[in-house]
Formats: C-alpha cells, sequence, structure tokens
C-alpha cells in the first residue's frame, strides 16, 4: 500500500494489489473546523483528479464530524459531483460510522449523491471488507 497523504484527521492510501484508493478518516476529526473539512475534501480530490481511481472507499467508521445540510450540499456539488465526472470511477462506498449522528449525516449525503449521479455507483456498507468485496466486484 501506498500513502499518498497523512495528517491529523485522515489517511489516503492506495493499494495496488486490490486497486481501491481509500479515504480513512480519523477519531481527531471531532475537532475539526469546517474550514479544516473543507480543505481535507479538497485535497482529496485533487488526488483523485491526479490518480484517475476506479475504485474509492471512504472509511467514514471514525469519523466525528457533524456534516450540516448546507455543508451537504457543498460537498455534492464541489467534491462529489467532480470525482464522479472523472469517468474511470466504477465504484465508490462509504462504511459508515457507528455514530448515530455522523451515520445520519453521512447516510444522506450518500443518498443525495446517489439521486445525482446517473449510474449506481455509490453505495455504503458497515464495514471495510463487505464495501472491498463490492468494489473488487464492480472492477
Amino acid at each position: 500500500m501506498e500513502t499518498l497523504f497523512s495528517d491529523q484527521f485522515n489517511d489516503i492510501i492506495y493499494n495496488k494489489e486490490n486497486g481501491i484508493h481509500y479515504h480513512i478518516l480519523k477519531p481527531t476529526t471531532a475537532q475539526m473546523t469546517e474550514v479544516e473539512f473543507r480543505q481535507m475534501l479538497l485535497n482529496w480530490k485533487q488526488l483523485m483528479f491526479s490518480h484517475n481511481p476506479q475504485s474509492i472507499l471512504v472509511d467514514s467508521l471514525n469519523f466525528h464530524f457533524p456534516i450540516s445540510p448546507d455543508l451537504q450540499d457543498w460537498v455534492l456539488q464541489n467534491i462529489t459531483t467532480p470525482v464522479l465526472a472523472i469517468g474511470s470511477v466504477l465504484g465508490y462506498c462509504f462504511v459508515l460510522p457507528e455514530e448515530f449522528i455522523s451515520q445520519l449525516s453521512i447516510s444522506q449525503f450518500t443518498d443525495e449523491a446517489k439521486n445525482a449521479s446517473s449510474e449506481e455507483v455509490m453505495q455504503y456498507f458497515s464495514s471495510r471488507e463487505a464495501a472491498e468485496i463490492w468494489l473488487k466486484n464492480r472492477s
């Protein structure tokens, strides 16, 4: 596995063996500001543009930053829609956090993103293993 980026809030890793780009969110996201959240996602998007991934797995199990409806809209317009438009993406999935409030905001976001996408390339799962199986079956 190759670490493309790492900081206190997230790790972005490419696993050449299974072809999956991982975005792993850390528990410290509980202390991040909205500005830091936006910057984290802009950095992630830039890496996705430079690597043209086929499979993306966002591991949100340790994600603890509440996403407001306005911020969900920003993410959809500025991050998700452009990444899905890359063209190489065959599968994009989320592993949902255990915490109910975070799970709710991520679920709402992915539902909105699915509605914005013309293809069924986005799913969410309760475990990384299930997400990896789904992604492997898409490639």
